[in-house]
């Protein structure tokens, strides 16, 4: 141990380095550490010049690992899971609990997961539920998390299917424009959509809008459209629970929008927690179509039944 201290120039070098390596992007390891991209930078050039080797190929789009940083990313994901798995173990023998870590959107946590918290804590007494959040895009590799959310294309059958990805204009009950297209509600967008339309929603191009919102977190859009402050696009895997309670209500005349990609659970293989992290994944699997059901005999013309179709994958926008 003497000698792998000599061979670092700190212990903590080996965590920025994995998140890195993990990410292929150093702005993305310093979020998920909460620290600057210098910072981040600056740790690795330290390490590659302790070991007088180059670790990554600096570039656009991103950090590629050269022959040397991959034996090490090799090394150190497998060294990092082993010591994860054993402070698992240690804390649930302390505990008597069982920690799931999911990986979610924001969005999906506050608007899906949290209204429904009680049902899983009755569900699972001796799971203790934490979370990885992320507020962009959901994407990524599973890392060290147990369960992870993530969108899928076509083809990739990776992890467990739940649904094909849509979704449909929302807009609160008693909104102004509500039971119309919703034209003369302000428009409440995610930053980076294209303003004033739903992509692939025919018939929901408008015009140049009087009042627009723009958030960065999904979030906060889908609450903007629950106090009644315009129209949004409502991911159905998202806004389940609020079309379900009739808290938000699909626009007239609305048209389902299916980019063409399937929302599945990834489920980490190993470790203690295997076992249990498959019941939670079914839990989740199982409560998400349930309410997909129950959206569709509500709203029966929108064919929202159709997403449970792991088949039913056409990115048509209707």
């Amino acid at each position: 141990m003497n000698g792998l201290r000599r061979r670092l120039p700190s212990s903590g070098s080996l965590f920025v380095f994995e998140a890195a390596a993990r990410h292929e992007n150093f702005t993305r390891a310093a979020d998920e550490l909460n620290v600057t991209q210098p910072a981040v930078s600056r740790a690795l050039a330290a390490l590659e010049a302790h070991l007088g080797t180059r670790l990554f190929r600096r570039g656009k789009p991103g950090a590629r690992l050269t022959e040397d940083g991959m034996i090490l990313k090799n090394v150190v994901v497998s060294a990092f899971s082993q010591i994860d798995n054993a402070l698992r173990e240690v804390e649930s023998r302390r505990t008597g609990k069982s920690r799931v870590t999911l990986s979610v959107s924001t969005a999906f946590t506050t608007h899906w997961l949290m209204p429904r918290i009680s049902r899983f804590q009755a569900a699972f007494p001796e799971v203790d539920l934490r979370f990885q959040l992320i507020s962009g895009a959901v994407s990524g590799p599973l890392g060290d998390v147990d369960l992870a959310m993530r969108y899928s294309a076509p083809g990739d059958e990776q992890g467990r299917f739940v649904m094909q990805e849509a979704y449909v204009p929302v807009i609160a009950p008693g909104d102004q424009g509500a039971g119309a297209k919703g034209d003369a509600a302000p428009l409440i967008q995610l930053e980076g959509n294209e303003m004033n339309r739903f992509p692939g929603g025919e018939g929901w191009t408008r015009g140049e809008a009087d009042s627009q919102l723009s958030f960065s977190d999904y979030s906060v859009v889908v609450q903007a459209a629950l106090v009644g402050q315009g129209v949004a696009a409502g991911w159905l895997n998202v806004v389940a629970h609020w079309i379900c309670e009739q808290r938000l209500l699909p626009t007239r005349d609305s048209v389902i929008v299916r980019p063409g990609r399937a929302c599945r659970v990834i489920q980490r293989q190993d470790g203690p927690q295997v076992d249990i992290a498959d019941q939670v994944a079914q839990w989740l699997v199982r409560e998400l179509r349930e309410d997909v059901i129950r959206m569709h005999e509500l709203y029966p013309e929108l064919g929202i039944g159709a997403l449970l179709d792991p088949l039913s994958d056409r990115g048509d926008g209707i």
